[in-house]
């Protein structure tokens, strides 16, 4: 019998969904480090990145359309390349990993917020919020769901909050009179972190009541919702602290709002923590149907396709990502975490660029309910400005994550050989 994963999720859940885990994984995590590389030009560093994401964000909307199944990158990569099964088991282990890093890099910044009201440490804090949320993943989608739509209404009041002080005590349109700094290029590889959740909505297609009509607005509106947000609080932020104090603070919105209005310091700590806890939710959520998908094609062991008989939840696969998360905490800096998590999900994207590419060429007749417009012949355009995008974010990274990055490659490479030894020692 195939595992088949319930749908239940309408278009207003997605998109929450989407700004949901979107927003908890940005402004209120990498936003003090961002602006310690990009100083006043921030807000051209959100531009950069938001760009990038949508060039890649209309790649996952035909792709996550034509192939409206949990697993998400790792399927498409099987079904572009079904003679290169490596090519699909390396994604989804990256994806799996970069998960983990998201997870555990919101995790501590919730840790960092908590700081405000209990000296109970980061680690601490980050691993109970982790366990919490593997928890309520594993009782049900539609309750959390609630949960997701109630903490994203919170963390957006937040922002709205962070605006208004900056419009009451300082100048929002300062920083558009500087010029660019050097910083941008790489501030926009590490705030592209801060988009990561859109791509997060094809791990739930499966879930989706009518995908083809609902997953790409959801994608759409989701980047355009937070862009707008993001541009206007990297503004305010710059306008009433400065860059360099903002990027040692482990609170930075925090510090923001209390420069503007003293005293509010607890209350953006307190909207803060909902939304890291509303990030780290989704980001096991979704890792969880990656790798029940991965179990269920025979990927990963089959114990991970073990379902709740009442429920129907991955439970198993939740326990995975769990521990996966858990694991990276130790790594404990949020710009790291950030950076790897960013690292891994380019070059996800650019996998996936790459095989909608290909599948253009080698099926074209897969009904595709969302087409990517522009294209040569069979050759899509945007697809190729999206590959370029990654690769100008992928040459600004500090070289530890380039070390860390090589180091889960030959990890990966490990495994897909012993796989291969295994398979070949049980055909003999």
């Amino acid at each position: 019998m195939i595992m088949q994963l319930k749908p239940v999720l309408g278009p207003l859940q997605l998109v929450s969904y989407s700004v949901g885990v979107i927003v908890g994984a940005g402004i209120y995590s990498v936003i003090g480090a961002a602006a310690g590389l990009a100083q006043q030009s921030l807000w051209l560093s959100f531009v950069i990145g938001a760009i990038a994401a949508l060039l890649t964000g209309f790649s996952y909307a035909e792709m996550t359309t034509s192939l409206p199944h949990a697993g998400a990158e790792y399927l498409y990569l099987k079904r572009a390349f079904p003679a290169a099964g490596w090519a699909a088991f390396g994604v989804g282990f990256l994806i799996l990993m970069g998960g983990a890093a998201t997870a555990a890099t919101v995790a501590v910044a919730f840790g960092g917020y908590i700081l405000a009201f209990t000296q109970t440490p980061i680690w601490l804090s980050a691993l109970l919020l982790i366990a919490a949320c593997t928890a309520l993943n594993i009782w049900g989608l539609r309750e959390a769901g609630w949960a997701n739509a109630v903490f994203t209404a919170i963390e957006i009041s937040g922002l709205v909050l962070v605006v208004a002080a900056g419009m009451a005590a300082g100048d929002l349109a300062a920083p558009l009179s500087f010029a660019p700094s050097s910083g941008v290029l790489p501030a926009a590889a590490l705030v592209f972190f801060v988009y990561l959740g859109f791509e997060e909505i094809a791990n739930l297609a499966e879930e989706a009541c009518d995908p083809a009509r609902n997953l790409p607005r959801a994608i759409f509106f989701s980047i355009g919702i937070t862009t707008l947000l993001y541009v206007l609080v990297a503004l305010a932020v710059v306008s009433l602290v400065d860059s360099n104090e903002l990027a040692l603070n482990t609170a930075p919105l925090a510090l923001a709002i209390g420069k503007a209005w003293p005293g509010f310091e607890s209350v953006l700590a307190g909207i803060a923590i909902f939304a890291t806890a509303n990030t780290v939710l989704i980001t096991v959520i979704a890792g969880s149907r990656l790798a029940f998908s991965m179990a269920r094609d025979g990927e990963l062991p089959p114990a991970f396709t073990t379902l709740s008989p009442m429920r129907r939840t991955p439970w198993a696969a939740a326990l995975l990502i769990c521990c996966l998360s858990a694991i990276m905490l130790p790594i404990g800096n949020v710009r790291m975490l950030a950076e790897l998590s960013s690292f891994a999900a380019l070059l996800a994207f650019f996998a996936v660029n790459i095989a909608l590419i290909v599948m253009r060429y080698r099926q074209p007749d897969l009904p595709r309910p969302f087409r990517v417009p522009l294209a040569i012949g069979w050759m899509p355009i945007l697809p190729l400005a999206a590959i370029v995008s990654i690769c100008v974010l992928l040459a600004n990274f500090d070289w530890r994550v380039y070390a860390f990055g090589i180091g889960f490659l030959l990890l990966m490479w490990l495994i897909v050989l012993m796989r291969g030894l295994r398979r070949n020692a049980g055909a003999q």
